[in-house]
């Protein structure tokens, strides 16, 4: 039942990943990957709050498998952000490149701590 639940999660986490990336390059110039850093920053602030949550309360299993490693496993994207970083690097813009190295990483570490706070205040 746990391979279910992470499979199952992961799945809806992958298209939900797909949805939001698309949804948002879109609307925004394809010269900065914002589908996957809004993704990415979103995906740390939840994580963060869930294993807060999880950790507090108890829970069943099962939903921490299907919500942490699958659903954010499936739509956190950082292999998708390695690449493009590595493309921008590669077609020479590198101010570009290195604002999305410095963006995802430090929203990525603030919102999972912002996660953690939250859970922390909601469920004093």
């Amino acid at each position: 039942m746990q391979y279910i639940a992470v499979l199952i999660g992961g799945g809806i986490g992958a298209a939900a990943r797909y949805g939001s990336t698309q949804a948002l390059n879109a609307v925004w110039a394809q010269s900065f990957p914002l589908g996957t850093f809004c993704v990415n920053a979103l995906g740390s602030l939840v994580i963060g709050f869930l294993f807060q949550t999880f950790e507090s309360h108890r829970l069943p299993g099962e939903l921490r498998l299907f919500l942490i490693p699958g659903f954010l496993g499936g739509y956190t994207t950082f292999s998708s952000y390695a690449l493009e970083t590595l493309r921008l690097f590669s077609a020479g813009q590198v101010k570009q490149a290195l604002f999305n190295l410095l963006l995802n990483n430090l929203a990525a570490l603030v919102l999972a701590g912002l996660g953690i706070g939250l859970s922390k205040a909601l469920y004093l």
